[in-house]
């Protein structure tokens, strides 16, 4: 997301609690909240709480490091996820019914994708959390937008079962990841080096599919948060990118290593293949905003299950239990910012 332009005639002061005026007024457009240039208890909150999240000293004033952070539009910064976590929420997936269903013409996921999509979805839920813009985008509430829009096409699938996505947070993030994990299992049966479709003709470097979701790079303009996403988990560790979870069951040969192409397209395709939770991200993005992407998409082949759900849930709910919010009002604020 590109910075916003500070108007010239406001400066850049230290602001804290108690603070008011025009520079307080534009400090708060860089915060999810209204503006009223009145830097309050909620402010304060608001600051204290992007501190947190940027990496930055957390004493709720605004500084030159915060305020370079705001208009930077820093994205959150988040710890990866311990080992003992990881091994807790792969025991959550494994043990979960979903784990042993089989996918209509695909049969049994392999246990690396039921686990690994546990851990996307965790990684993807702390980032709600920490109000990462692009995750933000994919737990917004349904648009009604069947066009564009795969939870808008799927609606009454979702309906059907329950699952309403007409506010944004959580719950849509959720029944997001179901449907993640339904054309995971149709586009590659749920193995993260699958690479092109041989029979087709879509060999550049930007129409060229790869990974869980054979999604090619020419979707990334479908959001300003899609490069930034791929800038990101470019840089991210492998135990952000969970590529020896996503491995186990799963057998890749040198043929779908192979990338075509050059430039930000071929480095897309092989960042899909090493990184299944980018690629997972990635998609929730276009699922969102470009559905008619995937064919899966749009004959509706792809599953939702309440099984996939309730993983998801039990997921959610152990982190919670692990992490709780200080506060019912933080925690409202976390999961529908």
């Amino acid at each position: 997301m590109p910075s916003k332009p500070r108007p010239k005639e406001i400066p850049r002061p230290i602001l804290s609690e108690g603070d008011e005026g025009p520079a307080v007024a534009y400090m708060q457009s860089l915060l999810p909240h209204g503006q009223d240039g009145d830097f309050g208890p909620i402010t304060h909150d608001e600051v204290v709480d992007f501190q947190r999240t940027r990496g930055l000293d957390v004493d709720g004033v605004v500084g030159p490091a915060t305020w370079d952070a705001l208009e930077s539009h820093a994205p959150p910064v988040l710890p990866e996820l311990p080992s003992d976590q990881i091994a807790a929420i792969m025991m959550i997936a494994s043990a979960s019914e979903i784990a042993s269903y089989d996918w209509d013409d695909r049969g049994r996921a392999p246990a690396g994708y039921t686990n690994g999509i546990a851990l996307a979805f965790a990684q993807s839920y702390l980032r709600l959390k920490a109000r990462h813009p692009a995750v933000v985008e994919m737990a917004k509430a349904d648009s009604y937008d069947d066009d564009v829009n795969a939870l808008s096409w799927y609606r009454s699938n979702f309906q059907a079962l329950g699952m309403s996505n007409e506010r944004p947070g959580a719950d849509t993030l959720r029944h997001l990841y179901v449907l993640l994990m339904g054309l995971g299992m149709r586009e590659s049966s749920g193995q993260h080096c699958v690479g092109r479709d041989t029979t087709a003709d879509n060999t550049s470097s930007e129409t060229c599919e790869a990974g869980l979701y054979q999604t090619s790079y020419n979707a990334h303009t479908c959001s300003d948060h899609f490069d930034p996403l791929m800038d990101e988990f470019e840089q991210a560790s492998t135990v952000m990118c969970f590529i020896e979870v996503f491995s186990v069951d799963v057998s890749c040969s040198n043929d779908d290593w192979e990338c075509y192409g050059s430039g930000r397209g071929y480095d897309f395709q092989m960042l899909c293949k090493q990184c299944p939770a980018f690629a997972v991200e990635s998609c929730a993005l276009v699922l969102r905003n470009r559905r008619q992407h995937y064919g899966p998409i749009n004959n509706k082949a792809a599953e939702i299950k309440p099984e996939a759900d309730a993983m998801f849930r039990a997921v959610q709910a152990y982190l919670d239990w692990i992490a709780p919010v200080e506060s019912g009002e933080q925690a409202r604020a976390a999961v529908m910012r």
